[in-house]
């Protein structure tokens, strides 16, 4: 798996499986989900690597691409304390490393943060327009962006993610001249 396009703009936890029903894959994404505000105030993120015969495991992928440690289970608090005591850590700290925003992809509220959003085609993004329709404003300006940015850099890109674009572009269009 390359992973590459991450190196400098955050910290990877690679989760390998040989099946999405895997019980420890499971309770690891389950885990990751529950802390996620520590995992993106960290800048990690999860990536998952299902292939035929792989054993499970974790690993913590560092800033610079090199693996730092491989688990068994996912125990948050162990990574965060082998995070904090990175030499990078304090990189980050005087603005030296801009890493990659993680978060804007969630509001950390489980029970508010909507699901089934897409750009894969035009459908999935009116689905997407209309899910986020009562939303704050700001809110739904972030995902309209996030989606549009996804789609146009998306490295299989369809032409059924140029009709969901092209959705995107025209609300974006609409609010600004709404503002005005």
């Amino acid at each position: 798996m390359d992973l590459t396009k991450y190196k400098w703009k955050c910290r990877i936890l690679l989760l390998n499986t040989t099946c999405y029903r895997d019980s420890n894959y499971k309770r690891s994404k389950e885990l990751y989900q529950e802390y996620i505000k520590e995992f993106h105030k960290r800048h990690v993120k999860l990536i998952s690597n299902r292939k035929k015969g792989l054993k499970f495991s974790i690993k913590l992928i560092g800033y610079d691409g090199t693996l730092k440690k491989e688990f068994d289970t996912l125990v948050p608090k162990d990574i965060f304390e082998l995070i904090d005591s990175m030499p990078m850590s304090n990189e980050l700290k005087s603005g030296k490393i801009q890493p990659l925003n993680l978060s804007l992809y969630s509001d950390y509220k489980p029970e508010t943060t909507l699901k089934g959003l897409g750009f894969k085609d035009k459908e999935k993004a009116i689905y997407t327009l209309d899910a986020i329709k009562g939303r704050d404003t700001k809110y739904q300006v972030n995902v309209v962006s996030t989606m549009l940015g996804r789609a146009k850099k998306h490295p299989n890109k369809t032409s059924d993610m140029d009709d969901a674009i092209m959705v995107f572009e025209k609300w974006l269009l609409d609010y600004k001249k709404s503002k005005n």
